[in-house]
């Protein structure tokens, strides 16, 4: 989290300013660019509609070429600005709707309304800019399909004095194929209260799409209505018949474990972007980036032992944080505490973890967390980030359980949280979070704990907290002790209280 939080504020720094009032696009000269052939644009929406529509045009030319016809309603001038100035040098063709070209200041092209409407055309090579980039947090190519975040190929329009709502419609010709994490609004994909710089990720060209119905967050409670949500599964080349059905195995058991822990889905719609690598096993690096919708991307080994797959983090971790709101104010600890916490209730609760096999994982890993403890949560970083944060769950879990003597878990916390509408595409402060759980497991364990170890920097004694839930490691084998003080709840943490007994997943062996 720490590290995505880092790579996102590089890239805002290298985010141009709007230009000034009285800048001015450079008059056509001869010899200038002349106007490509225009792009089909469906009719701007009126009347309680977006502020922008976005007509985009997908092309295998030589790679993979993005056409963008832009129509926004505005009284004043509008910029369309570029991720950064490798992007910008990637556009080309760009000129008003009258077919003007207009020429760059910095990485900003200047639009002047016609009839209330700035329209803007451009183009870009895709390909070559993911291929320039080739970093799966930001655009990645593989075979004729590219992974990449939205910002990479959409420009930022800016002026209109709020963070516009944008209707993306993409036409593919060719046989390729456009999937993102963006819900639906009739034929078109909208972006809605975030910039595109947050949008997430999309895939574009050619690749495996696959739709997999989910629960709806919520929606496996009982009475509840059974409602779906949907997760867009793009698989890109890279393995082979076989690999494939296995790795999509993997992704709907995987996604049925979390469903169990939460009682439903996370998000009601997230795209997952699989981007396989030779020469590797199992997983690499996991991602997300919400914004206009949760996306996920995940390197994935071409060479696929299916037992380590089941084994690994990344995916569950990912699933996990989409659960919860984005954290401001230094709230990395807390993210990275669910996910790492979570993980391992998710695989035991599914059955593909032993509980003992749990408990000797933290015992074993917790202690590189303590020190964070010492030095305030707000100041965790590397493993103590991780695992500070698990430590801090886990001193949740146990304080709600034994408040309410066994009737709530952190579990009930996270999920009631969720159902009140705040996912991963929300940003809240870590007072916001912890008042929100507190709300949920109808106690004041969380905003207690907060106030402790994250605001006072309350130092924590974890050999205590052992001995207390009597639990012990011994010729590298957990013992429990059931006469310590808090084993009522210990045994309640993993594979949950007796009144919601675990719900095993197959495995596929």
């Amino acid at each position: 989290m720490l590290r995505r939080c880092l790579l996102l504020a590089a890239f805002l720094l290298a985010l141009p300013p709007a230009l000034p009032a009285r800048a001015q696009p450079a008059a056509s000269r001869p010899g200038d660019p002349q106007p490509v052939a225009p792009l089909p644009v469906a009719p701007l929406p009126v009347g309680g509609q977006p502020d922008c529509t976005a007509d985009v045009d997908i092309a295998a030319t030589d790679g993979l070429k993005v056409g963008v016809v832009y129509r926004c309603r505005s009284d004043g001038p509008l910029t369309f600005n570029a991720l950064n100035g490798r992007m910008a040098a990637r556009v080309t063709d760009f000129t008003d709707g009258a077919g003007k070209p207009l020429q760059r200041a910095a990485s900003s092209w200047w639009v002047e309304p016609v009839n209330g409407v700035a329209e803007a055309r451009y183009r870009i090579d895709l390909m070559a800019f993911a291929q320039e980039i080739n970093n799966i947090r930001f655009a990645v190519v593989r075979g004729g399909g590219v992974l990449a975040l939205i910002e990479t190929w959409l420009l930022e329009p800016r002026g209109l004095g709020r963070v516009p709502v944008i209707d993306i419609r993409v036409k593919a010709t060719d046989g390729l194929s456009f999937a993102a994490g963006l819900p639906r609004a009739g034929d078109a994909w909208r972006l809605a209260g975030s910039p595109v710089r947050f949008a997430g990720y999309s895939a574009m060209g050619k690749f495996e799409l696959q739709e997999i119905p989910v629960p709806a967050p919520g929606s496996l409670r009982s009475g509840q209505p059974k409602d779906q949500g949907i997760l867009r599964l793009a698989l890109f080349e890279g393995l082979g018949d076989e690999g494939r059905g296995e790795v999509v195995g993997w992704v709907r058991r995987t996604v049925e474990a979390v469903s169990n822990y939460w009682q439903g889905f996370t998000v009601s719609q997230l795209m997952l972007g699989l981007v396989p690598y030779e020469g590797r096993s199992g997983l690499g690096i996991a991602h997300s980036a919400p914004g206009g919708g949760v996306t996920i991307a995940i390197e994935l080994g071409a060479s696929i032992e299916l037992r380590r797959l089941y084994s690994q983090w990344g995916l569950i971790r990912e699933l996990m944080r989409s659960g919860i709101p984005t954290i401001t104010n230094r709230g990395a600890w807390l993210t990275e505490g669910v996910a790492t916490y979570g993980d391992s209730i998710v695989r035991a609760r599914a059955g593909w973890k032993r509980e003992a096999d749990v408990w000797k994982e933290w015992l074993d890993n917790m202690p590189r967390g303590a020190a964070a403890f010492t030095s305030g949560l707000a100041n965790a970083s590397g493993p103590q980030t991780v695992w500070g944060g698990a430590i801090f769950m886990l001193l949740a879990d146990v304080g709600i359980r034994r408040a309410t003597k066994g009737a709530r878990g952190l579990e009930d916390c996270l999920q009631g949280v969720l159902w009140k509408g705040l996912d991963e595409m929300r940003r809240v402060t870590v007072n916001d979070f912890a008042q929100a759980c507190d709300r949920a497991s109808q106690t004041d364990v969380m905003s207690e704990l907060v106030q402790a170890h994250y605001l006072k920097g309350k130092t924590l004694d974890l050999n205590r907290l052992w001995k207390q839930l009597g639990v012990a490691e011994v010729g590298n084998r957990i013992v429990f002790d059931d006469r310590a003080p808090d084993a009522p709840w210990r045994k309640m943490i993993v594979l949950g209280p007796p009144s919601r007994p675990p719900q095993p997943v197959k495995l596929p062996w």
